[in-house]
């Protein structure tokens, strides 16, 4: 979308991971339940364009007595804004300076700059003990935010079409200062900064985000460069970043083995930001990391299709720069129901971020790794490709996700785990039919993991793994039932070995998987949704997930083409009861979700809208939807909360 027109207010209509709280603030309430009332979805036109919340949170108290707070959604900032320093959503060089054009697409346009992405995404609210930023007082909470894409910009020949955006820019990553209001909770932006990038070759597609235990920020990088497609052409769209256009990585251009890591910020007191990418967690479509309360464990998820399920554990406590990385098999239990099964976990390696950095700095290129056969080359003379083994993934962004046969080189098993994360498990036999794997969350009191499948299509059904080697996933059902997707639970444990029978050192290990939540296709004769293909009274290809101790509610945010408006929503886990608790605008995706059981003495949930209004989202609706509704939406990423809720604690 072009992100200069359209710039009018939105209509706010009326309506959790634990952190320290000073001395004076608000006590946390004990609770015994707490219950949502459901939001209706939207019926008119105001609804359809604007994010809204009419819920409720009904507390019942340990006594048997209730109390209802109402949720309200709270605007912080938007692409473009202008806060204390900095514009939200800037995109920029290794130098900090605004990047004022594209490189050319495949037919040659060009974007013109400035660009405030509207990609809205991962967020995490940081609260940093003895925080002290240019001797403001009243600053309690961080905010990180990054970006995840460009979508659209003016051509630089005003007779041409808006130019798509989407993997062509560098992304970017605010530090934003909040204000925090003593008496209300009340959230407010008053300081702005971009995280410098230039330590770490820039970022690239980062998604979403988690907070860690030691209340740091992980984030990730999504749909990785295709090291094979990039190492005979230039990573354009990095290149532009370091200012080397032109430069494949061997000529010292951007080198695709530096992007599609997870990255680790951390905050200092005085506001200053330490940023590192975990090369030692491997390389792949990240969604996010999730850490477990032994502050070692991480589950990892691969957004894309024909991809894998990963888990990194670290050596030592709340240190991510060395570990060991695994690849998950699923055994089939029941191919009804979207499906059962047990887990068993496939050791890839162990590295440090040192020795993966140093191998690339050291000019490793794809052809260094692997020799690579085609299937018709192998079909030809099978005798002399009798030691290539057949492997089916996504090969992430300029590669052609296809059946190739993969020939390890001697002594590149390292290279190979952390660099080729998701070829190198399917060679070694790892389960690579996933499809888009995204959340990750954890229940630490029952020590149970929530996996988010938001679209289960493909290798993943039953009849339709075609040409793919491996054919472990074979679900059964109705496909208009599937493609709503589904969050599968996991049981956590220790006394666990991989399959060379070595003991896996974690009681963090999930065991098998089994569907929690999960949506399905509109009904006939649907009284509401009339654009909707899931049930819009459902949840529908979930994205987004975080988990609340205090409220034990497993929280989903949608990315769904199969709702007109994306909702998130309240899963109770004792009940197993969803409420509909917010409704974004028609073609958003919501994003940045986190929720915060405690924030000096408040409890909050974090609610982005990634590219509102985005013409791709609405290209297949009706032209009343995809012309006339999307004009009437601010298309500007908007970072906000759902506010109106006490800290609460058991």
């Amino acid at each position: 979308m072009t992100l200069h027109i359209l710039f009018m207010p939105i209509l706010i209509l009326g309506s959790l991971v634990a952190v320290p709280a000073h001395a004076d603030s608000p006590k946390p309430i004990k609770v015994k339940t707490i219950e949502f009332t459901s939001t209706p979805a939207p019926s008119n036109t105001m609804e359809m364009t604007n994010p809204y919340t009419r819920s409720q949170a009904v507390v019942t108290l340990p006594d048997g007595s209730k109390k209802t707070y109402p949720l309200t959604f709270q605007a912080l900032q938007r692409s473009g804004d202008y806060v204390g320093g900095w514009y939200y959503g800037l995109v920029v060089n290794k130098n900090g300076e605004p990047i004022l054009q594209s490189p050319p697409n495949s037919n040659g346009n060009i974007a013109r700059g400035p660009f405030f992405s509207a990609g809205a995404d991962g967020l995490s609210m940081l609260v940093i003990p003895n925080a002290t930023v240019d001797g403001v007082k009243g600053h309690t909470v961080f905010m990180i935010n990054h970006l995840e894409y460009g979508t659209e910009a003016p051509n630089i020949d005003p007779k041409k079409s808006p130019v798509d955006l989407y993997a062509t820019l560098p992304m970017a990553m605010n530090l934003t200062v909040l204000d925090q209001d003593p008496a209300a909770g009340v959230l407010k932006p008053i300081k702005m900064s971009n995280i410098d990038m230039s330590g770490v070759e820039g970022l690239w597609i980062p998604c979403n985000s988690s907070v860690t235990p030691w209340m740091t920020h992980l984030g990730s990088e999504e749909y990785e460069p295709d090291a094979r497609a990039f190492e005979k052409r230039p990573l354009e769209q990095m290149n532009l970043y370091l200012g080397t256009p032109g430069k494949t990585a061997a000529e010292g251009g951007a080198n695709p083995y530096h992007y599609g890591h997870l990255t680790e910020v951390v905050v200092a007191p005085n506001g200053t930001t330490t940023v590192t990418k975990h090369y030692a967690m491997g390389r792949l479509s990240f969604e996010l990391g999730d850490v477990m309360p032994d502050q070692k464990t991480v589950y990892l998820g691969d957004d894309g299709d024909d991809v894998i399920r990963a888990m990194f554990i670290a050596d030592r406590p709340a240190d991510l720069s060395a570990g060991t990385l695994y690849a998950a098999r699923w055994i089939q239990i029941d191919d009804r129901n979207f499906g059962s099964a047990r887990l068993e976990w496939i050791k890839l390696g162990h590295a440090s971020d040192a020795e993966i950095k140093a191998i690339v700095r050291k000019g490793v290129r794809f052809s260094d790794i692997w020799e690579v056969a085609n299937a018709d080359t192998v079909k030809a003379d099978p005798a002399r490709y009798s030691d290539f083994r057949p492997v089916h993934v996504y090969a992430g962004i300029g590669g052609k996700t296809e059946l190739s046969y993969l020939k390890l080189k001697p002594g590149m098993e390292q290279a190979a785990a952390f660099l080729e994360t998701r070829r190198y498990a399917g060679y070694l036999g790892a389960t690579t039919e996933f499809t888009k794997m995204e959340g990750q969350a954890h229940n630490a009191a029952d020590k149970k993991l929530y996996t988010v499948i938001s679209y289960i299509r493909t290798a993943m059904i039953d009849g339709l793994n075609r040409d793919r080697p491996r054919d472990d996933i074979r679900l059964v059902g109705d496909e208009k039932d599937l493609v709503c997707g589904v969050i599968y639970e996991s049981p956590l444990t220790g006394e666990q070995k991989d399959t060379s029978g070595v003991a896996i050192a974690s009681d963090w290990v999930a065991t098998d998987m089994v569907a929690l939540v999960h949506g399905a296709h509109q009904p006939d004769g649907a009284t509401v949704g009339r654009y909707d293909k899931c049930d819009t009274e459902m949840v529908a290809n979930p994205d987004n997930i975080s988990y609340s101790e205090a409220m034990r509610t497993l929280f989903i945010g949608e990315d769904s083409a199969n709702h007109l408006n994306n909702f998130t929503w309240a899963f109770n886990v004792d009940t197993k009861k969803p409420a509909r608790i917010f409704s974004g605008p028609a073609g958003g995706e919501n994003t940045g979700l986190q929720v915060y059981d405690n924030i000096n003495g408040y409890a909050y949930i974090t609610a982005n809208i990634q590219h509102p209004g985005a013409e791709e989202d609405l290209a297949s609706y009706p032209p009343e939807i995809k012309n006339g509704l999307r004009n009437l939406v601010d298309q500007r990423g908007l970072v906000g909360y759902l506010g109106g809720l006490p800290a609460m604690t058991r």
